[in-house]
């Protein structure tokens, strides 16, 4: 598998298509509300409300967080603007909503500091200038719990509004951010998540196939030959094809009427108030035999995140699906297309890989990859290629749109509108422009085109009833649950979309062997240096969380029995159940004799002739000759220290013995058998010092060789 530079130069092949024009953002003199300069989603920085303070919830409603009311400081928000300004000119929402809330945490800091009497009875003098910062101030932010990266972020822009003023920095240190720490789930629950996703997506496809049978006009064949064998399942499949059939033929109507490619409820319901009641079709099937609904695009998404190692926000607004490369069409077949960047062929021409690449902002826009193979539909390159044939329609309609949200623009500001008013249009044009570039396109239920932004999931009522929505990962992990439940396993924590690159990396380093490197390619880091941590807060660690609660359990388990088995326990926690032919082996290995050189011997009482001719019928074996092929040597792990002992005594033998015992007794046959078993079935190092620690025993005295010690008396 190799990553190659994809073509850059498309323009000529797909010449025909047109390319969107930006919409620019509004100018503004006002120096404490501006727009950010990001290519694709400028913003709307407003300071005002640190000049005049805040007193009230500003979310409508009293919804969302909110920390608590702040005093405003106009003259040292005056003072950070400009630093504010230049550090977020091409910063996008999120970030510049980190350097607001950062703004609102030490706003409140102040305010609380000053609020306080110190020990002399004195009041602490109220800031209006970043030249009056002071480490009381710093002690007051950390007193206070501010966040870290809140911390990180105030303390540089302040930096550079003093640089500005020429006063010297603050010296505040900064305090480290590191990696967030997960507990990612077990690697079978992990897989479980996967396939019923999976399993989600290959329902989608099939509903998909049978909505365009019915609009072709063609009876969908979609039923199981099982299922045909039911006449009362077949009949309810062709009278719900003719429900499909009667909504989809009225939507077709009212769009060559209206000549929009998705017309608005108000033309859907033809004139009738109530359109289910009199004519028994609903809007939301109608639109979903053509379009894709909220509850399928999330389905989409997450399959082709939990294959792809990505970020949910590279694989939201990491590929621009305005780009024409980004579609190719199919080799094979001229009736549909393919996203390919990069799909390598194989010796007789056939693409077989296709590969998907995206930016990722995190990383200053460096291109993430993810391939899989064409034949797979559930791959993420496959995925986002069905979204996007799928969208085809959506997109042509969302681009009607955006284009004349962009005339409206214009002809607001060659008319001189007020502000506002130009600015709420840009906000419009952008949204539109944003969602044109979004593959994840669907139609709401309340008819508008829309698409999956990574800002907030959708939630979907519950079964029983409760009032709390859940979002769909949350769907599929009740329903596993539930199945584990019944089966007494256990159950699968929470996780989120962000998760799931973590869960990939695991998975890639599992299969892997533990290769960083190949971690390090399959998320599409620069270098180790960014891998390594990342391993060690969200691999390693979860690595050992399982390893203690495996062992915790079982060790549990064993307790229960009355013993603990530290051979069976080892197993349990590493590899997993033994089976019953692992038992088996395990109890007669357990129910070996050993020889004196710690063989095991399968039957002690009944030695081969040739092993020992004079043996007594009912007696043990008293040769201890196991290295002569004996059929009844069992060859352990614990016999490498009795052969590497047998092996040097059997050397020095060979120096001692005469010729003749030493051939009559086949010691030579001994010998090399036993050098066999040490090179064949032990690891060297270890057999080296085993053999060491035999012959310098035996030279120094402390063992005699049994026979040897006779021979030297006989010849001194």
């Amino acid at each position: 598998m190799s990553i190659r530079n994809p073509i850059k130069d498309h323009l000529k092949k797909h010449g025909g298509v047109e390319l969107v024009e930006p919409v620019l953002a509004p100018a503004t003199a006002d120096p404490l509300r501006f727009w950010t300069n990001h290519p694709t989603e400028p913003y709307l920085v407003n300071l005002h409300v640190f000049a005049k303070g805040e007193s009230e919830n500003p979310h409508s409603g009293g919804a969302g967080i909110w920390s608590g009311a702040f005093s405003g400081r106009p003259g040292l928000i005056a003072e950070l603007a400009p630093a504010i300004q230049a550090r977020l000119t091409l910063a996008v929402a999120g970030t510049c909503a980190g350097y607001t809330n950062a703004l609102r945490s030490f706003w409140r800091v102040f305010d609380q500091l000053e609020a306080t009497t110190v020990l002399d009875g004195r009041k602490v003098e109220r800031l209006t200038s970043v030249a009056q910062l002071t480490h009381l101030h710093e002690a007051a932010a950390h007193h206070a719990n501010v966040d870290s990266s809140r911390f990180q972020i105030f303390v540089r822009i302040v930096d550079d509004a003093r640089r500005l003023l020429r006063l010297a920095p603050l010296l505040w240190p900064l305090r480290s951010l590191g990696e967030p720490k997960r507990q990612l789930i077990p690697d079978n629950q992990a897989k479980a998540i996967k396939i019923a996703i999976k399993q989600d997506w290959e329902k989608v496809r099939k509903k998909w196939a049978r909505h365009d049978a019915i609009r072709r006009a063609e009876e969908p064949d979609t039923l199981s030959n099982y299922e045909r064998h039911d006449a009362s399942i077949v009949r309810q499949y062709s009278e719900h094809n003719e429900e499909l059939r009667h909504h989809w033929q009225h939507l077709e109507r009212i769009q060559n009427a209206t000549s929009r490619i998705l017309p608005t409820p108000e033309k859907l319901r033809d004139g009738v108030s109530n359109l289910n009641a009199y004519t028994g079709l609903e809007l939301t099937l109608m639109r979903a035999i053509a379009f894709p609904t909220r509850h399928e695009a999330d389905i989409a998404f997450h399959a082709a995140l939990m294959g792809s190692g990505w970020n949910p926000s590279t694989l939201i607004t990491g590929i621009d699906a305005t780009l024409p490369e980004r579609i190719f069409p199919h080799p094979k077949d001229a009736g549909q297309n393919v996203l390919v960047v990069d799909a390598p062929a194989d010796e007789v021409g056939n693409t077989e890989e296709v590969t998907m690449q995206g930016s990722k902002r995190r990383a200053g826009g460096r291109t993430q990859f993810c391939m899989g193979l064409k034949k797979n539909p559930a791959s993420p390159p496959a995925i986002v290629a069905a979204w996007l044939e799928r969208t085809a329609t959506l997109r042509k309609q969302l681009k009607q749109d955006c284009a004349a949200a962009s005339a409206e623009l214009t002809k607001l500001k060659v008319g001189g509108a007020p502000q506002e008013t130009i600015e709420r249009q840009f906000m419009h044009a952008q949204s539109l422009q944003s969602g044109l570039r979004n593959v994840w396109l669907y139609v709401d239920l309340n008819g508008k085109i829309n698409w999956i932004d990574g800002k907030r999931w959708a939630t979907y009522s519950r079964p029983d009833g409760a009032k709390k929505k859940r979002s769909y990962l949350d769907q599929v992990i009740s329903g596993l649950n539930a199945e584990r439940a019944a089966r007494g396993e256990r159950e699968i924590g929470n996780i989120t979309p962000s998760d799931f690159r973590d869960i990939y990396a695991r998975w890639v380093y599992n299969q892997t062997g533990g290769n960083i490197i190949a971690v390090m390619f399959a998320l599409g880091h620069a270098s180790l240096r960014s891998t390594n941590p990342y391993a060690d807060n969200n691999i390693y660690s979860a690595e050992a969380d399982e390893t203690v609660f495996r062992f915790m359990t079982h060790l549990a388990k064993e307790l229960e029995q009355g013993r603990v088995d530290l051979t069976i326990l080892a197993q349990l926690v590493r590899h997993g159940p033994l089976s019953p032919e692992m038992r088996g082996r395990l109890e007669e290995y357990r129910g070996l004799m050993l020889s004196r050189i710690k063989v095991g011997c399968a039957d002690v009482k009944h030695p081969p002739p040739d092993i020992e001719p004079d043996h007594k019928e009912g007696e043990w074996c008293g040769t201890h000759r196991c290295l002569r092929d004996c059929r009844n040597a069992r060859f352990l792990p614990d016999s490498l220290d009795g052969i590497s002992m047998r092996v040097e005594e059997l050397l020095v033998m060979s120096d001692f013995l005469p010729f003749e015992t030493w051939i009559r007794g086949d010691f030579e046959k001994e010998l090399e058998a036993g050098e066999y078993l040490l090179a064949e079935l032990y690891p060297a190092e270890a057999v080296e010092k085993a053999r060491t620690h035999w012959r310098e025993k035996i030279a120094s005295g402390h063992y005699v060789v049994p026979g040897v010690g006779l021979i030297r008396k006989e010849a001194a």
